[in-house]
């Protein structure tokens, strides 16, 4: 694909990835051991390389199931990574033959608008690679921050009411 086409496809992996539910909470909660953001940057980049070899369905399947398990901890007994790898590659083959891409992506994955609207302003390679870091530490860092609990004078962990979102 070209530049333009490869940050398309890192755009759609990157939403995806953003919309896997069992994922963000693996991050939330620390599964992950602490490099969460290298581990997210490395799967995002094992799909963009699964995208660009047109690998078959059954290969996104796998990586994000072992990824899932060996690197976040997941054993997703629902099958989330079977639906994600089927959208991500429903997303896809519609992008290669749509005119409209915003309107594609953003139909599989709505949480891609912002990322969209960003590459349309026409930065360069080298800031779009910096802004996809960005994102996927924002993610993380979203996703991580968690107050310490309180322990009181005799030894007992005092319950707290979570901060609403």
């Amino acid at each position: 694909m070209t530049e333009n086409g490869t940050s398309l496809v890192r755009i759609v992996v990157d939403s995806a990835l953003n919309s896997w539910t069992s994922l963000q909470l693996a991050i939330q909660h620390g599964m992950a051991g602490g490099n969460e953001t290298e581990k997210l940057s490395q799967l995002a980049e094992d799909l963009v390389f699964l995208c660009d070899t047109k690998a078959e369905r059954h290969d996104f399947e796998e990586t994000l199931e072992a990824v899932a398990f060996h690197d976040f901890n997941i054993i997703d007994e629902d099958g989330s990574f079977k639906d994600l790898a089927n959208a991500l590659l429903c997303c896809l083959r519609e992008l290669e033959t749509s005119p409209d891409s915003t309107a594609t992506i953003t139909k599989h994955f709505p949480c891609a608008k912002k990322a969209l609207a960003d590459s349309k302003k026409g930065e360069s390679q080298e800031e779009e690679m910096v802004e996809d870091e960005t994102a996927l530490s924002e993610i993380v860092e979203r996703t991580t921050i968690r107050e310490e609990p309180v322990v009181d004078e005799d030894g007992f962990t005092m319950v707290q009411r979570r901060k609403k979102r």
